[in-house]
């Protein structure tokens, strides 16, 4: 029996601008996490928002995703950059290595996720 997963609408896709991210929580093959969402060579991604290389948000220390020349994810603790379309990895140190990505849809105008590890969406208030 193949049972479709939940689908939680994000935001509208006009919102999700190219090069930047929203932020939100997500219950997460049981665990709580916070997630990414972001939009890169026009398509939307999404990705717990945790370093392959230590357990720490991507946007720990800055708030921002994006490396400077807008190419790769990295984290602002210790420089690891991923590719924005897989979420691999392609600094040396930890060169393979994924984020781990969420499903996402994006149609009717509107982006989201429809993932059957997620049980629950919280966006954040405001």
């Amino acid at each position: 029996m193949n049972i479709a997963p939940h689908r939680y609408r994000l935001c509208a896709t006009s919102s999700l601008v190219e090069g930047r991210h929203l932020k939100f929580s997500i219950r997460f093959e049981g665990r709580d996490e916070e997630c990414l969402l972001i939009r890169f060579g026009g398509k939307a991604y999404a990705y717990v928002n945790r370093c392959v290389h230590m357990p720490r948000a991507l946007d720990c220390e800055q708030d921002l995703v994006f490396d400077s020349s807008g190419r790769y994810l990295r984290c602002s603790m210790h420089g690891i950059v991923y590719s924005p379309d897989t979420g691999t990895s392609v600094s040396t140190m930890c060169e393979g290595q994924q984020l781990r990505a969420v499903a996402v849809f994006e149609e009717g105008g509107a982006v989201g996720i429809a993932d059957f590890r997620v049980s629950a969406v919280r966006l954040p208030a405001g």
